[in-house]
């Protein structure tokens, strides 16, 4: 048999309960006689009278007062179930992160209008950090960072390929015509990644020697502002620097950037997989690097 419709069911429960078609329909503001008509398919389709008709009254059958609670149960669920569904999509929930300082300040915080107006219901708490995170001890719900990956016990996917270019201040950029001239001059060393220099020497099938003068940074954000200062040359993705190319407060010495042995991971704990502000941020933050131009040729 296939189910009353659910507006009969309701008028049904509000007519039983108060005993009243008039009353029943100034609650649902319709006419008594709308009211009288759902009554009547609902016991058509039924095939039992559900109220006794007196003359100014209507008061439950037999088998409408055996009815009537089986009713008002399930359309107190459907409330229930509705009010609370309503009430968590209303609720601003955190989504709580640590995020390598240079990609952060460089590439997503100028996006976070965007997941804003996409997710009004989830806010973002981030901090910045190189470190690993550990979860058991930290609130993190996901850290986003740069490396080689997979961590043991981690989910870890990988955001974009990094690409590296060596690039110095204007000043700089007029003493130097082939790359054995870097040696010569002062070269900017990530503490955390020492190879690079080395790694970055070698794509270029030349051999690295100790620079004369090298200073040391605890991350990128660091070394770019060393290197806009004219302290030496750098290793910076050109992606992440495109306003200081463009404006000429840097210049790439060479052409082409060198494909890094690193890129950015989102990571999290396995367990986490499933929750689902981790299935918020990822589809967002992975629809934002496929619509950015130029990050087109960085993804997996």
């Amino acid at each position: 048999m296939p189910l009353p419709s659910l507006n009969s069911l309701r008028t049904f429960e509000s007519a039983a309960r108060l005993q009243s078609f008039s009353l029943a329909a100034a609650e649902l503001f319709v006419s008594p006689s709308a009211v009288s008509h759902q009554i009547r398919q609902l016991e058509q389709r039924l095939c039992v009278a559900l109220f006794v008709r007196l003359d100014r009254q209507v008061i439950l059958s037999p088998a409408g007062q055996r009815y009537y609670p089986q009713v008002k149960l399930g359309i107190d669920t459907l409330l229930k179930a509705s009010r609370e569904l309503t009430e968590q999509a209303c609720t601003v929930q955190e989504i709580k992160m640590s995020v390598v300082p240079f990609f952060a300040t460089r590439w997503l915080l100028p996006k976070l209008a965007s997941f804003r107006k996409s997710q009004p219901n989830w806010q973002l708490k981030i901090q910045t950090s190189t470190s690993a995170s550990d979860f058991n001890r930290e609130s993190f719900d996901l850290v986003i960072r740069r490396g080689v990956g997979p961590w043991q016990g981690m989910t870890a996917k990988r955001l974009c390929d990094e690409r590296l270019a060596a690039v110095c201040q204007p000043k700089m950029y007029r003493k130097i015509t082939k790359v054995t001239d870097l040696l010569a001059q002062p070269l900017l060393f990530n503490a955390n990644v020492m190879s690079e220099w080395q790694e970055w020497f070698e794509s270029q099938q030349l051999s690295f020697n100790d620079p004369v003068v090298s200073f040391d940074f605890q991350n990128t954000s660091q070394i770019l502002d060393a290197c806009i200062a004219g302290t030496g040359i750098a290793l910076i993705d050109p992606i992440m620097i495109k306003d200081e190319l463009a404006q000429g407060k840097l210049r790439q010495i060479f052409s082409g950037a060198v494909p890094s042995l690193r890129g950015y991971f989102i990571a999290y704990p396995k367990q986490f997989e499933q929750q689902q502000k981790i299935q918020v941020f990822e589809q967002w933050i992975f629809e934002q690097l496929a619509i950015d131009p130029l990050m087109a040729d960085r993804l997996n």
